[in-house]
């Protein structure tokens, strides 16, 4: 009775793996050989920037990097803000802030950007913010302003934006806005560390050119790269 039993299971075996040889066989097809897939080269390469209709070197894309006045520059990063800051009866207008980086800079440019670094010599490079914004009257009324005061980054440093500017414009040549006018700034500021992703600026009241009386209080903005 064993020896049928043994027999039997062994039977059964054997016909179920014969029938997955069977399955295996009648499912199975040719394998098939990888296809190329359709590829393209990534290019980091920025484009080269432009010049303006005076011979400028104008930089509207992070990696762009070419020669200038005093070394060579390259954008490393750029934010186009074109949001309104109301300082009644002045609305500023902030367009663009730029982080660039200077390197293979002459003696005499060093030299020129010392006092804007606590006197210290530059090393072999240095990082600036460049700020553009542009500012409205909107009153006969003249009034006296004194821009943007102070700025400060996310890696903890402040800068006196009044006596760091190093980009001296025809906006900067009077505070006062006389009347219904516009004026277009932009300001530059050394920063130690170039490795910053968030940057606060710290606009001054608006006063009455006649009583200095305060008509709007400083206003505080901060944007992101």
């Amino acid at each position: 009775m064993k020896k049928f039993l043994v027999l039997t299971a062994l039977t059964l075996l054997l016909s179920a793996c014969g029938n997955t040889e069977s399955k295996e066989t009648v499912s199975s097809k040719p394998k098939e050989e990888p296809k190329q897939a359709e590829q393209k080269e990534v290019k980091n390469e920025s484009k080269e920037p432009n010049k303006d209709e005076t011979g400028k070197t104008v930089f509207e894309e992070a990696g762009q990097k070419g020669k200038v006045e005093g070394g060579t520059l390259e954008l490393l990063k750029i934010k186009n803000v074109n949001e309104t800051i109301n300082i009644s009866p002045l609305t500023v207008t902030v367009t663009e802030i730029k982080l660039f980086k200077m390197t293979e800079m002459d003696d005499q440019f060093k030299t020129e950007m010392e006092m804007y670094n606590d006197n210290t010599p530059l090393g072999d490079e240095m990082s600036y913010l460049q700020i553009r914004y542009n500012v409205e009257n909107a009153e006969e009324r003249n009034i006296e302003w004194n821009g943007l005061t102070n700025i400060v980054t996310d890696k903890g440093q402040q800068i006196d934006a009044i006596l760091s500017d190093f980009i001296y414009t025809d906006a900067d040549t009077q505070s006062a806005f006389l009347g219904k006018v516009k004026k277009e700034f932009a300001d530059g500021f050394l920063i130690k560390d170039s490795d910053i992703s968030k940057v606060k600026l710290i606009w001054g009241a608006s006063m009455d050119a006649d009583s200095y009386q305060d008509i709007t209080a400083e206003q505080q903005v901060e944007y992101s790269f």
